[in-house]
């Protein structure tokens, strides 16, 4: 089991050392999360995504991307500013405009019914209470009745302590990245995510 700080430095050294992109990167981390789904719920026709504007949320983007490309109908809810999608993430932000994926703007609106939720929000750099919208968008992705699939960590749940930071989503299945991170193992996150 790693710290965030330890994974983060396994990811440095992928790309630093062994040469492998950023982006490369988000895309396999996508495909993987896919794959499950499809292994897992291969009945699922309707998948809502809910991403943040970091490289989570890059990867939530490829994984409705990939969706959207398998002819399953896909609803994107971005918490956060565009403006603020930077450097992989907004790559992988513009091959999903490019497939011509719906995307709302959420503000603490009611999710639309799907199969499947993918929560792609936040990731282990998680550090601080959550609140606003995204407080909302975690309140409602857990209250929605469809399967939640999160993507490397529940979004509100510390990397490190297994602590939840005021909500935590409530995952059937995490896949994790890299490596497997403690908080996915102790306190709150023995019952947030099955890995």
């Amino acid at each position: 089991l790693y710290t965030a700080a330890q994974s983060r430095e396994l990811d440095r050294l992928a790309m630093q050392v062994h040469g492998i992109a950023g982006y490369q990167l988000m895309r396999r981390a996508g495909t993987s999360v896919f794959t499950q789904i499809r292994k897992r719920w291969p009945e699922a026709r309707h998948i809502g995504v809910v991403a943040g504007p970091g490289n989570n949320g890059g990867d939530g983007f490829v994984i409705a991307e990939l969706a959207k490309a398998a002819g399953l109908d896909v609803q994107v809810y971005l918490v956060g500013d565009a403006a603020r999608i930077k450097g992989d993430a907004k790559l992988a932000w513009q091959d999903l405009l490019n497939q011509g994926v719906r995307v709302n703007n959420y503000q603490g609106q009611h999710l639309q019914q799907a199969d499947l939720i993918v929560d792609a929000l936040f990731g282990t750099g998680l550090d601080r209470t959550v609140s606003g919208f995204a407080l909302q968008a975690i309140t409602a992705m857990n209250t929605l009745g469809a399967p939640l699939v999160s993507v490397d960590i529940p979004s509100g749940l510390q990397a490190d302590t297994g602590h939840a930071l005021g909500a935590c989503v409530q995952a059937a299945l995490s896949v994790s990245f890299i490596s497997l991170k403690q908080g996915l193992f102790t306190g709150f996150g023995k019952n947030s995510s099955a890995s």
